[in-house]
């Protein structure tokens, strides 16, 4: 059966800490090959980004604030990544 993905659109937001990495962070998380959760950038600047993604149906799509954190988890553990997070899951 296939796997239902569920669409997002996700604020990043420079850490004051890491403002200097903002820039190829977001590059490295739109580059790399994630199947968990492809992501394209929709606008970026030197301390949002606006991204677009999917990611498959589970407890962490229950709500906006969950899947936040599960991305802001991910990043963290794959990637070394720690921004500050806004998700709108598209219903």
């Amino acid at each position: 059966m296939p796997t239902a993905f569920i669409p997002f659109t996700v604020r990043a937001t420079v850490r004051e800490d890491h403002k200097r990495s903002f820039r190829m962070d977001i590059e490295r998380l739109t580059s790399s090959h994630r199947a968990w959760a492809p992501l394209d950038v929709v606008k970026s600047t030197n301390t949002q980004a606006l991204l677009r993604g999917a990611v498959a149906h589970g407890v962490h799509t229950a709500t906006d604030a969950s899947l936040a954190r599960y991305l802001q988890g991910r990043f963290v553990c794959d990637n070394d990544i720690h921004l500050d997070l806004t998700v709108s899951i598209e219903r």
